[in-house]
């Protein structure tokens, strides 16, 4: 077995030995060192939350029930989507916010998805539930229902590939927004992004390069922000500046693939996700220069060099 593993193992053994003892008695707290590791105890810590107990079994974590409804003309229609394959790759992408970033979930994240013929069935119906307007997305997380409405993408868009990819993109913004409701942009856009290229083996998680994604923003590259600035942006302005201009998905991607793929960026994430759990109530700049290692304007250098490289490496980052 790993040291990865091992350690992620060791933690599981720990939270059960504390859920076990904590029915009767105290609380379980959990906090994150400097370093980035999560640690639990029965003994409460200056920067620790109490997590909220919901025994299930001999551990916290169970397999997501994922609904999927065919809407509209597909109403009557024979089942579109392989149900398997989506209750698989939804479970990975839950799996990984656990195994990964550290979360350990105590409730279940509610995955029900709407699946439409076309883009304009797909359009109407979200409108008709939320009012929101879904031109030009690919699906839609509805955070007020906590439901996934998509389309079957016609070969233009990527094919039934491109939907695939795209349910599972939507589960991250559900998975996360069940974990921290208030989370830059930047950074729950960037999470699903690598969510769409993200597969699971017995040797561990893998996530691809998001090839379409690095091809855009190097075509737009020259109307991208300074990564200082793009980290701070407020989440409406950051989203209507993305719909003008088209780069802000991308470069989220791009950064948050570039955080992956080191052990301190990883730890960087983890901590933000973390932090805006407990509701810190900090700007994006100041955290972000308190956890990663050299502070912010070594995340920028950082990024500035991997710019100078077409961000080509790595091609694919393994995390067991």
């Amino acid at each position: 077995m790993c040291r990865r593993n091992a350690v992620a193992v060791a933690i599981k053994l720990v939270i059960i030995w504390l859920l076990s003892v904590s029915v009767a008695q105290a609380a379980v707290y959990r906090w994150v060192d400097e370093r980035g590791q999560v640690h639990f105890s029965d003994k409460p810590h200056k920067q620790a939350e109490v997590l909220e107990l919901k025994t299930q079994g001999n551990n916290g974590w169970q397999p997501l029930d994922i609904r999927v409804i065919q809407e509209g003309s597909l109403a009557s229609a024979a089942q579109q989507l392989d149900l398997a394959r989506i209750q698989r790759e939804v479970n990975e992408v839950y799996r990984f916010y656990d195994q990964v970033i550290y979360f350990d979930f105590y409730r279940q994240v509610p995955v029900k998805i709407h699946l439409l013929a076309d883009q304009r069935e797909y359009m109407a119906f979200v409108k008709r539930i939320s009012g929101y307007s879904a031109a030009n997305s690919l699906g839609v997380y509805l955070s007020k229902t906590h439901e996934i409405a998509v389309f079957i993408h016609d070969d233009a868009l990527g094919g039934i590939e491109s939907t695939y990819r795209t349910i599972r993109h939507e589960a991250s913004h559900a998975i996360l927004h069940s974990l921290a409701q208030i989370l830059p942009d930047w950074l729950n856009e960037g999470m699903a992004e690598q969510m769409e290229t993200l597969s699971y083996s017995p040797e561990g998680f893998l996530i691809g390069s998001h090839d379409s994604n690095r091809r855009s923003f190097l075509a737009r590259q020259n109307n991208a922000m300074d990564v200082l600035k793009f980290i701070e942006v407020r989440s409406d302005d950051w989203r209507n500046a993305n719909h003008r201009r088209g780069v802000n998905q991308q470069m989220a991607g791009q950064l948050v693939y570039m955080l992956l793929s080191t052990t301190y960026g990883r730890s960087l994430i983890t901590r933000l996700l973390q932090d805006y759990k407990r509701g810190v109530n900090m700007r994006a700049f100041y955290l972000l220069d308190e956890h990663y290692i050299g502070g912010a304007q070594a995340l920028k250098t950082h990024w500035e060099n991997w710019l100078k490289t077409e961000m080509r490496q790595p091609a694919i980052i393994r995390l067991q």
